[in-house]
């Protein structure tokens, strides 16, 4: 069962337990057609968090951004995106005088850029294991802005996908490509393997996907780490992984298991050791760059950050090569 932190327990966890934190926020909106207020409580991962900040005084507005972006603020010489998340849902936030003394800015961390967020309150902090977060139902996993549904002490949360939000509010942070046909020579002397790709969501499965396969390389998709590794072990059964994975791509936050618990199971099998695993992920800032080295990570890359991922994974693969070359 998940345990809410005392105040100043240590909320970076060990890389490859396959835990977080979450910090659970609410937020209260207007029923339509009533004056019901209805509170619903969702989920950031603590590892995006870079503190909470009363709302600011003064708010600047930005010509011509989404309705959702009330404006810039600044906070301690930085200039911050302020962004609603109720507008975001297309909710009607509850504005009375006693919900407004709660709200709170979520200033976040997200592919090396900052964020604010508005939340009309912040509960407690839960350490939770991502095999308790499930995928979220397939009858909105296509449409909303949710990565998973977690169920703590009786609490239902709802893990926000802060990537897509920010990457439909910032051009900046959309995934970036490039020409990689130039590639196709170096792919294509592994064309009868595949390079597993981990990662929850759709669109940007699609875009390696696409990327791999414009580089000449073959690509199977999985959408948690729970699956990668369970495709894995049946390949080691049927004693056909050196035939088959070329590389393993994984993003880190995903439900049952995430990217540096993949990683670590990776790296403790024999069978798995000339397979280069590359984490792909909006979590790999410098502060958290130390969780991929501890699970032993050959490299790492920031997520918006596509038209690396051939280079990378070339040169991962001939560098394990290499390795095999002298070992034998």
């Amino acid at each position: 069962m998940a345990q809410p932190l005392v105040k100043n327990q240590e909320i970076l966890l060990k890389a490859g337990t396959n835990e977080l934190e979450i910090i659970t926020l609410f937020l209260r909106w207007l029923e339509p057609g009533s004056d019901k207020i209805i509170q619903t409580a969702y989920g950031i991962n603590a590892a995006k968090v870079r503190e909470l900040v009363a709302m600011p005084e003064e708010v600047t507005e930005v010509p011509d951004s989404p309705a959702c972006v009330l404006g810039v603020f600044l906070l301690r010489g930085h200039t911050i995106p302020l962004v609603d998340l109720c507008s975001w849902f297309k909710y009607v936030p509850d504005k009375s005088p006693v919900a407004l003394e709660k709200w709170v800015v979520i200033v976040t961390e997200i592919n090396g850029k900052p964020f604010g967020f508005i939340s009309h309150g912040v509960d407690k902090v839960y350490r939770v294991s991502w095999q308790q977060i499930q995928p979220p139902p397939a009858l909105i996993a296509t449409s909303s802005s949710l990565t998973g549904v977690c169920l703590v002490d009786g609490l239902i949360i709802q893990m926000v996908d802060f990537e897509s939000i920010t990457a439909a509010i910032d051009p900046t942070m959309a995934m970036r490509a490039r020409d990689v046909l130039d590639h196709r020579s170096d792919a294509g002397d592994h064309r009868e393997k595949f390079v597993v790709v981990a990662d929850d969501s759709r669109v940007i499965q699609h875009q390696v996907r696409a990327t791999l396969e414009a580089a000449g390389y073959k690509v199977v998709v999985h959408a948690d780490g729970q699956s990668a590794w369970e495709y894995l072990e049946d390949l080691r059964a049927q004693g056909a992984v050196d035939d088959t994975v070329l590389a393993v791509i994984s993003d880190i936050e995903m439900p049952r298991m995430d990217g540096h618990h993949l990683c670590m199971r990776i790296k403790n099998e024999k069978a798995y050791q000339y397979i280069p695993v590359l984490l792909f992920s909006s979590l790999i800032s410098k502060s958290l760059f130390h969780k991929g080295e501890e699970v032993k990570a050959d490299d790492q890359i920031t997520k918006p950050e596509l038209g690396q991922l051939v280079d990378r994974l070339h040169a991962c693969v001939q560098a394990k090569e290499k390795n095999r070359a002298g070992s034998r």
